[in-house]
């Protein structure tokens, strides 16, 4: 269970997150929709602990830890556009969430390097990119790369899998295949899931819960069953407006393609 409690951020005067309260489940899967400059991406890096929120906590397991004291490699990112590191092989971007923690510690184990490097490239297989592992990233298709980071996120085995907008920039039929590649991989690997994701259609047909984020705040927070009879009108419009969003979705949430 990950637990965000009163969890508030800013950058100088600029509060981006305000007093934010919800809880993950190591089951479930989530999406998190809002406007540009909401607060998604922030609020993702709070989770994993790349980010110390101003006020607040974000605490993971029955004990109650925070996030940003946890040596064990819990959670896997994927940022926005992968960030894939330029001058380094495809191979040595998957391993580097490894190489870079103390001792190569993931999931109470110490791995050695060789170990590492299987891993890695275990992972890249895992998202159909073996044949890739000792390119560059500026060698890959936009959809490759985001192939290779979503390998990078998952190399750690993570407990929590956090997407930052997995299919943005890629065309819709490159956006499926991603889709449907995220849902194999967290069924395979039974993690939680996170996806802020401005594919709105795909999204609900792939996550259990809806939290929308307006100017910092968490304005609804559905099961995908309520998902969109009970959206506050604020949000139904947001998303009409900006991602085609119908006003007749069945209950169940799912849409045509």
């Amino acid at each position: 269970m990950l637990t965000v409690t009163a969890l508030s951020h800013s950058f100088g005067s600029i509060q981006v997150l305000k007093d934010l309260n919800f809880k993950i489940a190591s089951d479930e899967r989530i999406g998190i929709v809002g406007p540009s400059g909401s607060g998604k991406s922030v609020l993702l890096k709070c989770l994993c602990g790349v980010l110390h929120p101003k006020a607040g906590s974000v605490t993971s397991g029955e004990a109650g830890s925070d996030v940003t004291a946890i040596t064990e490699n819990r959670f896997g990112m994927l940022f926005q556009e992968s960030a894939l590191f330029d001058s380094m092989s495809v191979l040595e971007n998957t391993a580097f969430p490894l190489m870079n923690n103390p001792a190569g510690k993931t999931a109470g184990q110490t791995l050695s390097r060789e170990e590492i490097y299987s891993r890695a490239y275990e992972a890249l297989r895992d998202v159909g990119l073996g044949e890739a592992a000792l390119k560059l990233p500026g060698q890959l298709s936009g959809g490759m790369r985001r192939r290779a980071g979503i390998a990078r996120a998952i190399v750690s085995r993570p407990q929590y899998l956090l997407l930052d907008d997995p299919t943005g920039g890629l065309d819709p039929v490159t956006a499926a295949v991603i889709m449907e590649l995220i849902s194999e991989l967290q069924e395979r690997y039974q993690t939680a899931l996170v996806m802020v994701s401005h594919d709105i259609r795909r999204l609900l047909s792939k996550v259990d819960r809806l939290i929308s984020l307006f100017q910092g705040e968490i304005v609804s927070d559905l099961p995908i069953s309520e998902v969109p009879g009970a959206l506050p009108p604020a949000v139904l419009r947001f998303l009409s407006t900006r991602y085609d969003f119908p006003s007749d979705v069945p209950s169940d949430g799912q849409l045509s393609t």
